[in-house]
């Protein structure tokens, strides 16, 4: 499954210093200017899952195979945006490729970098941004409406439940409000997503703090979660120079430093996290003698789904699969024990995956 994140938000908010961060990749010294970033730049995030390294601790493979995401670090918007003020909008098709995005929220004091509206205001800053892709996406939907309107006009039914569809979802914009406050059926979303809409996509405000506030706890933090809750979006908090730092040093050196910080995790491996639980994404494993690999599909998916993530052939071609869970592994060390204890199940088409499980599926000819 393809999985893209696009990395949002004002410029110098610290989103190129957790792009560096997140992908491994250690860029120069933050530059105190805006439009530093000028076009979108693509990395590929390997989800951390400690579980791998434990199945392979039980069953001998060549080699582990995390699952992976993009992430693109997208130029800073700014308030007019949408008429061509700052680098303009012309980059957001990287935004309108993206399955969610990381909104990162400037929620930290610093004279040597300069804010595009000369204070903090963590709410205000992030409304700045959701504007912006509000008024992209009323261009888009007028654009749709007009296209639709002269064949509704002959009462042909489709073109006019997509002319009422865009009006309610254009009505709903012009209130200041994202499209992602709004209900959708799943027919009206069927027909949203060739429009590739931005203010319906699912959003995880980052709120990039100081390292004196790596518990989340100043008034900006709350400020930002304040303005989340009331625009249906959820919100976490990392220190982004000091996930820069991280990448910088061996695992041992990490330990300590984030213990001297009280971190029992990375705030990267949490967003990542939030953004997997955001969507609504779950892992299953396969697990031989060639690799032990993580796979990425939605919750709720089927066996035939969870095969297809394998190779696009096995949904149609599945016949059963073979299911133990994560736990029953670690329990039993042996599939063999597994199996001797009666939790190796056979499971069919309806089966509905969970996630941990680790399966060997099936396939016909």
């Amino acid at each position: 499954m393809g999985l893209a994140c696009g990395i949002v938000g004002l410029p110098n908010v610290g989103k190129s210093t957790i792009y560096n961060a997140i992908t491994l990749t250690e860029g120069g010294d933050r530059s105190n200017y805006m439009f530093s970033t000028t076009e979108p730049i693509r990395g590929t995030v390997d989800v951390p899952d400690p579980r791998l390294e434990q199945i392979a601790k039980f069953i001998e493979t060549s080699r582990i195979v995390p699952a992976q995401m993009t992430v693109v670090d997208i130029p800073g918007l700014v308030s007019g945006a949408s008429h061509g003020e700052g680098m303009g909008i012309g980059f957001l098709g990287a935004i309108k490729e993206s399955n969610c995005l990381l909104h990162v929220v400037r929620c930290f004091e610093s004279s040597d970098v300069q804010h595009v509206s000369g204070a903090i205001d963590p709410a205000a800053d992030a409304e700045i941004v959701e504007l912006e892709l509000a008024q992209a996406d009323l261009q888009t939907l007028d654009r749709n409406i007009d296209r639709v309107a002269k064949k509704a006009r002959t009462g042909d039914k489709e073109y006019v439940e997509q002319k009422v569809l865009f009006e309610r979802a254009k009505a709903h914009l012009e209130t200041s409000q994202p499209l992602r406050m709004l209900e959708f059926s799943p027919r009206e979303l069927e027909l949203l997503a060739p429009l590739f809409l931005m203010t319906i996509k699912p959003v995880l405000f980052v709120a990039n703090v100081g390292d004196s506030d790596v518990d989340g706890t100043s008034d900006h933090v709350k400020a930002l979660r304040e303005y989340a809750e009331k625009t249906r979006a959820d919100v976490m908090h990392l220190c982004g120079d000091l996930e820069a730092e991280f990448i910088r040093m061996d695992e041992e050196e990490r330990a300590t430093f984030m213990e001297d910080f009280g971190l029992k995790e990375s705030g990267l491996t949490r967003m990542i996290h939030a953004g997997f639980d955001l969507l609504g994404l779950q892992t299953f494993f396969t697990a031989g003698e060639l690799e032990v690999r993580a796979w990425v599909i939605h919750q709720g998916d089927t066996a035939p789904i969870g095969a297809g993530a394998i190779h696009t052939d096995f949904t149609k071609k599945f016949i059963r699969a073979q299911v133990y869970k994560f736990d029953d592994l670690v329990q039993h060390e042996t599939e063999a024990a597994i199996k001797a204890a009666g939790k190796l199940r056979s499971e069919g088409k309806e089966y509905v995956l969970q996630d941990g499980d680790i399966c060997h599926f099936l396939i016909g000819n």
